[in-house]
């Protein structure tokens, strides 16, 4: 008797040592909260009145991203296609001078399996420390359901000149993943899910935002976990970033039908989203960042002075139906903290497009200390599209900080939603 009382006792000590313990014996955390700062960002973006064309010769070319190989060399990525079938390939350039000139496009993701596949889009890729490229992208299946399409992952250990073939890590209408190495290594990747079971979206499909994790650089990926879900919302576009001095893992991302559109989804580095709940706003781990601002396609960096640099799509002040007319918004850049709270200090790459040009799908480079660089996809009047760029000087001036600063901008005139709105998925 005095044998499994001591046992007793053993395991409940155990027990409490965890915060918690879920059924397969992994432990779960209780909810916690990124760490305070009420400072708001004393810098300011001057952009350059100059641009340029970086995609090759194509039709249409779209959802661009930069990321850094070295000190010099450059790589950039984005999808492409022809009239009607924009979105089928997925396409690679280099830059060995830092920007200045790219070479020849490659196109890493070709549509060669017209049966299968409509094409291949919104991808991301990464860097890990080992050197080697993790690129991810959605598999847009034919037919285009809920059992056809798919978030695949390539492998690249040369710079992106040969990969390995495609692992398929979620199956579903899943789109637009986003990537991250955490400092132990430990890679996530975060993408929205449409809920076919449900229409709670104004007549559309909700959406939820999950992640899925690779311990081995990419190699094996684990069953993805949902991370954030809002009813009547469609939750997409992630953009992680590991902040600085252990302050967390957050992301931001476009909440449709949301008027402070984007929001935000935070974990501490030591829970890794082990929570018992999804994140919400009533347990402090999802907050949304705008007034006035519909800020569509978040793209977030993290500048080396602790800074949150934040672009998303708008209307801008002009005359464009934000849901229907979306590749005619224009690109703002937003400032905020060290935890990407306080966004501020509002700037426009693009000034003065006329209506019938965009410049949507953007995101966001840092090319040095003080040198950000917009990434745009330009829609024209003819509506055929191009990826450019142009550069931002990072500029420091005394503002004073005042915290929990909210962006407002003179709202645009509002138009009635209609129930069947084309949007990307």
């Amino acid at each position: 008797m005095k044998f499994k009382c001591v046992i007793l006792l053993l395991l409940v000590c155990i027990t409490a040592g965890c915060t918690k313990c879920n059924h397969a014996g992994k432990q779960v955390y209780d909810d916690d909260k990124p760490p305070v700062d009420t400072d708001s960002p004393r810098l300011k973006i001057v952009w350059d009145s100059v641009a340029r064309k970086i995609s090759h010769h194509v039709y249409f070319a779209e959802y661009a991203r930069i990321r850094r190989w070295n000190k010099d060399t450059l790589l950039l990525y984005y999808h492409c296609g022809t009239p009607g079938n924009e979105w089928d390939n997925i396409a690679l350039r280099r830059s060995y001078d830092n920007g200045k000139t790219w070479q020849p496009a490659q196109v890493v993701v070709p549509d060669n399996h017209p049966k299968r596949y409509y094409g291949f889009a919104t991808p991301d890729l990464i860097k890990l420390k080992n050197g080697w490229l993790v690129l991810a992208y959605t598999g847009r299946g034919r037919p285009d359901d809920s059992t056809h399409n798919n978030i695949q992952v390539r492998l690249s250990k040369n710079m992106g000149r040969s990969w390995t073939k495609p692992a398929i890590i979620a199956t579903g209408r899943a789109w637009e993943p986003g990537l991250v190495q955490l400092a132990d290594g430990a890679v996530e990747m975060f993408f929205s899910i449409e809920l076919t079971s449900s229409k709670g979206a104004r007549g559309r499909h909700e959406q939820k935002i999950v992640m899925a994790a690779s311990n081995d650089n990419g190699i094996h990926w684990k069953k993805p976990r949902d991370i954030t879900f809002i009813r009547g919302r469609r939750d997409g576009m992630a953009t992680p970033v590991a902040l600085k001095d252990h302050k967390g893992i957050v992301f931001a991302f476009e909440s449709v039908y949301n008027a402070q559109s984007p929001c935000f989804v935070w974990s501490s580095e030591k829970a890794k989203w082990r929570y018992k709940d999804p994140a919400t706003a009533d347990n402090g781990r999802r907050w949304c960042g705008t007034e006035n601002i519909w800020g569509g396609a978040p793209s977030l960096l993290q500048l080396p002075s602790g800074e949150t640099i934040l672009s998303v799509q708008d209307a801008g002040g002009r005359p464009i139906e934000r849901y229907t007319q979306w590749k005619k918004n224009t690109m703002l850049v937003l400032v905020g903290n060290s935890v990407a709270k306080n966004f501020s200090n509002v700037s426009c790459p693009w000034p003065n497009l006329p209506e019938n040009e965009g410049a949507y799908f953007s995101s966001v480079f840092l090319k040095n200390d003080s040198t950000l660089a917009a990434i745009s996809t330009r829609n024209f009047k003819d509506k055929h599209s191009e990826i450019w760029y142009k550069e931002g000087h990072i500029k420091r001036h005394n503002l004073k900080a005042k915290g929990n600063q909210k962006v407002i901008l003179k709202p645009t005139k509002r138009q009635p939603l209609p129930n069947n709105i084309i949007t990307a998925p």
